[in-house]
């Protein structure tokens, strides 16, 4: 009993260490990412009007005005909260589709193979192109945006998805239809589940990609959004403004990924 104990009294300060040593990494790594950006904009404000010409490259003291411009003149949240919903719908959207797709075509080669090029073809064309039609055909709203940006996104998560589904081995569908289980349970307890690690990288390197595609929409056709105020503050020659919008925008990108991390992670640990 009392080798039992002891083993158990080791086992718990092993798992102690084991998260203390995690939050340090996890904290020295944010800590170090921070002082690197800190460091980067300190170089930048000093070698402005030095090195750097100023109306090419703008200061950092001078896109946090402009940032602070847009807060105060309201247009701030209507333009982000116009972009964060196309780009979160045209997320869902082209998810979801890129998933469902991918589960069906990853299950049947012979139907891949035969739509294989279709889908290269499609995916080949640029956004440039693709934009303009698509508000030819759905207006000059939401809609058209929603779309572009789940266009960006379907093909990331569905060739990470149809890859996923190809490395689920043979021999785990064949016990599964043994044991009775009937194809709405293959997929989701069987393939999904063993294409998930595919999926996850695809969902998560397609984020920036709804973004873009939502910025695209407004670029060629808008008067609101983060896109608008880029292609504005770019036709009224104002760097600090194009940069104090492709900050906002960076910053996005960022906290969508860091949400979706963390939703996946939750995810994780409910199904281990």
């Amino acid at each position: 009993m009392e080798a039992l104990a002891h083993r158990e009294h080791v086992l718990e300060r092993a798992v102690d260490e084991h998260r203390r040593r995690g939050r340090r990494d996890f904290w020295t790594l944010y800590l170090s990412r921070l002082a690197l950006l800190l460091v980067f904009l300190l170089a930048w404000q000093v070698l402005s009007g030095v090195l750097l010409d100023p109306y090419f490259f703008s200061r950092p003291s001078l896109i946090w005005d402009q940032v602070v411009l847009l807060v105060q003149s309201g247009r701030f949240a209507d333009n982000v909260l116009l972009t964060v919903e196309e780009a979160f719908f045209g997320y869902l959207l082209g998810a979801a589709t890129a998933t469902v797709a991918a589960a069906v075509l990853g299950l049947l080669p012979r139907a891949y193979a035969i739509v294989e090029p279709f889908l290269l073809a499609v995916y080949s064309i640029p956004s440039v192109a693709i934009g303009p039609l698509l508000i030819v055909w759905l207006g000059i709203g939401i809609n058209s945006k929603v779309v572009l940006a789940a266009y960006f996104v379907f093909f990331v998560v569905f060739m990470n998805g149809v890859s996923g589904v190809r490395s689920v081995p043979r021999g785990w569908i064949d016990v599964a239809r043994v044991m009775g289980a009937g194809r709405g349970q293959l997929v989701t307890k069987i393939i999904l589940r063993g294409a998930a690690p595919h999926l996850m990288t695809g969902l998560r390197t397609s984020v920036p990609q709804a973004v873009i595609g939502a910025i695209v929409g407004e670029f060629i056709s808008s008067q609101r959004g983060i896109g608008f105020l880029i292609s504005d503050a770019s036709a009224r020659y104002n760097t600090a403004g194009v940069f104090a919008a492709i900050s906002i925008l960076s910053l996005l990108v960022l906290v969508m990924a860091i949400l979706l991390n963390g939703l996946s992670r939750l995810g994780a640990r409910r199904t281990g």
